[in-house]
């Protein structure tokens, strides 16, 4: 755990180094021009946040460098959004925001102000995540979702009048999350949802702030946001040190699926080679922007003599040979990385099968089009750009931390 501690440490340490910045602004109605006071500006997942003065200005403090979605919200406005960079002190042009007309027609077939009903437990489970910390976490205000369930379609929809209050006291943070538009349909089995969040900070004493280091540092530790930034220090792959092992794979179509029994639909393959940093991203001509490289130019199944996957009696080694597939980065945390993927009899070649130790927290990245770019905080600018599998798809809210989270150690 000691080495754990000193790799974020080390992470840490070198961004907090960097300078903190000021954002400022106005806001203004668009009709009469008049400035609005009282609206919430903050950037997007952090916990820079404020409200506008009786002038409209605003003024955010100690931003640190890098690509920020700002917000503006207010209560009968519609949200207003821009990406802004952040390398100095910023003065974003005046800011105009207009009036929201009625939202999903006002046609609300069930208002979910009843905390216990089944479609607000649905909203809560899909929204807040089923993981530990999402069961912990307690939406303040119920009342400001409003749901519409249509029964012929089978699909739930949802907004937020306003700030949807959660308090999350196994992190210390009370998120203000504004549901822009969530949909969640049964027979397609498709989830999606838009919404801002604001974190703050809870008050607490000296043991609860430990807990909250811990808990902190124990969600961060293998996460996106985690691997995002080893990427750009270099740091992943490191045999004999704990870390994130990356490899690369390949998934195609399954002919044998409807042929034999418990087939599955896909024959996803990993290859032996250990991907470095470069091959995995590259700097782009933007301060501070990095773009998420994957190459399709490789097929690994048609690189191995043997593959393995999953048959009707357990591994079998099949030949396989299709020019239909799409690779993904594999990517896990564990405590020793191991100098070598594969096994170490020469005369047998296969492909990688990654143990039950990798698999518990493993996941899958792809990229649906063109680069997926993210900064130097680990944040990703076009996030509708990158497929995520297993275990970071199945994280929601309840495992949330700001973008600009830093690690701290302090939990004793």
């Amino acid at each position: 755990m000691r080495s754990i501690f000193l790799i974020l440490f080390f992470l840490s340490t070198s961004i907090a180094a960097l300078a903190q910045f000021t954002i400022t602004g106005k806001v203004i109605n668009v009709v009469d021009r008049k400035p609005l006071e009282s609206a919430t500006v903050f950037l997007n997942k952090t916990n820079y946040g404020t409200k506008t003065a009786k002038d409209g200005s605003f003024t955010i403090y100690n931003v640190q460098p890098g690509h920020y979605e700002l917000m503006v919200s207010m209560i009968s406005f519609k949200t207003y959004s821009v990406p802004i960079s952040v390398q100095s002190d910023t003065k974003v042009p005046t800011i105009a925001i207009e009036e929201k007309r009625n939202q999903l027609n006002e046609v609300v077939i069930m208002s979910a102000k009843k905390p216990g009903s089944k479609y607000m437990d649905m909203f809560k489970r899909e929204l807040l995540g089923n993981s530990k910390l999402g069961r912990q976490c307690r939406i303040i205000n119920p009342g400001v979702i409003q749901l519409n369930f249509d029964r012929k379609e089978n699909n739930l929809r949802a907004y937020t009048t306003d700030f949807m209050v959660i308090e999350n006291k196994a992190l210390g943070y009370r998120l203000k999350y504004l549901v822009e538009d969530f949909e969640r349909n049964e027979k397609t089995e498709i989830i999606s949802y838009v919404g801002y969040v604001l974190f703050e900070t809870m008050e607490g004493n000296d043991q609860e702030r430990r807990d909250w280091n811990k808990n902190r540092l124990e969600v961060y530790t293998g996460s996106l946001q985690h691997f995002l930034r080893s990427v750009i220090g270099e740091n992943i792959n490191r045999a004999g040190e704990p870390g994130f092992l990356v490899a690369a794979g390949t998934r195609s179509p399954n002919r044998l699926w409807n042929k034999i029994p418990r087939q599955p639909r896909y024959i996803e393959v990993l290859d032996t080679t250990k991907w470095t940093a470069e091959q995995i991203a590259q700097v782009t001509d933007q301060k501070g922007l990095y773009a998420l490289l994957i190459n399709n130019d490789v097929n690994y199944i048609k690189k191995w003599k043997n593959i393995i996957i999953h048959g009707a009696k357990g591994l079998e080694r099949i030949k396989a040979d299709t020019s239909e597939f799409k690779n993904s980065l594999y990517i896990t945390y564990i405590k020793d990385i191991p100098h070598k993927l594969g096994k170490d009899n020469s005369h047998i070649e296969e492909s990688f099968k990654p143990t039950a130790e990798m698999n518990k927290m493993a996941s899958l990245i792809s990229i649906f089009d063109d680069h997926v770019f993210f900064d130097r905080n680990g944040n990703i600018l076009n996030p509708m750009n990158l497929k995520l599998e297993q275990r970071w798809a199945k994280l929601r809210l309840g495992d949330l931390l700001p973008i600009d989270y830093l690690p701290d150690t302090d939990t004793k």
